[in-house]
């Protein structure tokens, strides 16, 4: 699992936020509640975009490998409804 500077480096980069850099856990968790879909579209973007991704199963790893790591900041809760929100969006690739 990535390193907590890591994760808010780069939880900062997808929500274009670079406060989240030295956020706390309850900063994290608002910024993703107020900018949700946004993160939800990062994800699904950088999984697009990644050379390790050649078809839906792939993708799925690979977003799963993601939200992983992003959960190590997030509400359980959290994670798991951003899985819920990501998955369908790769299911028909």
């Amino acid at each position: 699992m990535a390193a907590r500077p890591e994760i808010l480096t780069q939880l900062a980069r997808m929500l274009g936020d670079d406060s989240l850099r030295s956020a706390t856990d309850d900063q994290v968790r608002a910024a993703v509640e107020r900018r949700f879909d946004v993160l939800v579209a990062a994800v699904v973007a950088e999984t697009a975009d990644s050379d390790d991704v050649f078809d839906r199963e792939s993708a799925l790893r690979y977003a799963d490998l993601r939200l992983e790591a992003l959960g190590a900041v997030l509400s359980p809760e959290t994670a798991s409804r951003l899985k819920d929100a990501v998955t369908p969006r790769l299911a028909s690739w």
